[in-house]
């Protein structure tokens, strides 16, 4: 059973819906969906040769196949083995970046999904950790214009993790209720491969009194992309987002060192592995499992429904003993919880989206019909929330 989370107070209170009051006599929907990843599969035992885990005790393929339940994931490239460093093709520098095709082809899905031209949309929200490039939300920019929005639709980038995707989807709903944009596309993307190096992802940092190693970031996440569409619909329309609860508070779950202007690169005593992505594993554990119950229990309540009345639930892909465990606590059915995390390992905030796009092209749900879905996830700084959604 999982233990208890020691996080700040606000966290034991309940989850806030919202309910904008603008435009009472518009909803908003989902009306497409599209996601991207990509064909290289890098296993179990590649990644252990380079990344062994646990200094103390390293783990084999299948040590670390039984204790996530992650089998393999997709990395955009290739690996030196010998070397610990990926493997760059020539010229490779220029935009779009890997994490920027991704992104391209997970949204023109998603757009081809709901009959609609780039130009319809009036507003794209990209959330991404690990974007091609820093600064100035170049990767949202850049795509805009791939894709050929139209200049006066809006674009915003956020630098967002796992829960990413749910605060996305919330703003994005509210820009639509606002009643100034009518279709704005979400995009998520992760992009860890270029990032993992030996030198990087075999240290560690003491964080909270204990060693923290890095080697858990360069084993549990994949890269990949997942786009939503969201458009205005009438208020008697049997699609849309019924009920959404965000929570945002301070409490780290996953911490890179160096990097910003508190510790940047060329500091005394800055360490290489400072500029990792550290996952500390135990927070992770105890707070996923029942901070996503309390979110799921409260849009359920708040949309006046019951697990029963559920067709399918996207929760976060963090790993998938978590899963298991959320779905034991919450009562979740097994044949109704999508899950991908084996074959793709932790997408970040893209992964409740590639479930959802996946599950659209295997009919296995259909936009169009009402039939309602949750959508949870939970992330980096631990933010967190929930959607009831009619598809």
């Amino acid at each position: 059973m999982a233990r208890a989370v020691d996080v700040p107070r606000p966290w034991h209170g309940c989850g806030h819906s919202f309910r904008m009051a603008g435009n009472t006599a518009m909803k908003v929907a989902i009306t497409g969906a599209g996601a991207s990843v990509p064909p290289l599969i890098m296993t179990n035992e590649r990644l252990l040769g380079m990344f062994p885990g646990p200094r103390k005790m390293p783990w084999t393929p299948e040590e670390f196949e039984k204790k996530t339940g992650i089998r393999e994931r997709r990395f955009s490239f290739d690996f030196d083995d010998a070397a610990g460093r990926p493997v760059f093709p020539p010229g490779y520098g220029d935009a779009p970046g890997p994490a920027g095709l991704l992104a391209e082809e997970a949204l023109r899905e998603s757009l081809l999904v709901a009959g609609l031209d780039a130009r319809d949309l009036d507003g794209l929200v990209v959330g991404c950790s690990t974007p091609d490039r820093l600064g100035f939300g170049s990767d949202a920019q850049l795509l805009h214009h791939r894709v050929g929005m139209r200049p006066d639709a809006a674009v915003l980038q956020v630098d967002a993790g796992c829960g990413g995707s749910v605060f996305c989807l919330q703003w994005a709903k509210e820009m639509i209720l606002s009643g100034v944009r009518k279709k704005v596309a979400v995009v998520m993307v992760q992009l860890v491969s270029p990032l993992l190096s030996r030198d990087l992802y075999t240290g560690s940092v003491v964080y909270a009194g204990k060693e923290n190693e890095a080697f858990l970031t360069a084993l549990l996440f994949g890269d990949g992309a997942g786009a939503v569409i969201l458009q205005a619909v009438d208020d008697d329309s049997e699609s849309r987002i019924e009920s959404s609860a965000t929570i945002n508070e301070y409490h780290e779950i996953v911490v890179r060192p160096a990097g910003g202007n508190l510790r940047p690169p060329g500091m005394p005593g800055i360490a290489l592995s400072d500029h990792a992505h550290h996952v500390i594993g135990r927070r992770v554990a105890d707070a996923y499992a029942p901070t996503m119950k309390k979110m799921i229990d409260h849009v359920l309540a708040d949309a006046r429904m019951d697990i029963g009345d559920i067709e399918r639930f996207y929760p976060h892909q963090s790993n998938l003993r978590l899963i298991e465990q959320l779905m034991d606590i919450a009562g979740l059915p097994e044949d109704r919880t999508a899950i991908n995390v084996e074959r793709y390992g932790n997408t970040s905030g893209a992964s409740v989206f590639i479930l959802l796009a996946e599950d659209i092209r295997n009919q296995k749900v259909t936009l169009g019909s009402g039939d309602p879905v949750v959508i949870a996830a939970i992330g980096a700084n631990l933010q967190y929330g929930a959607h009831v959604v009619r598809l």
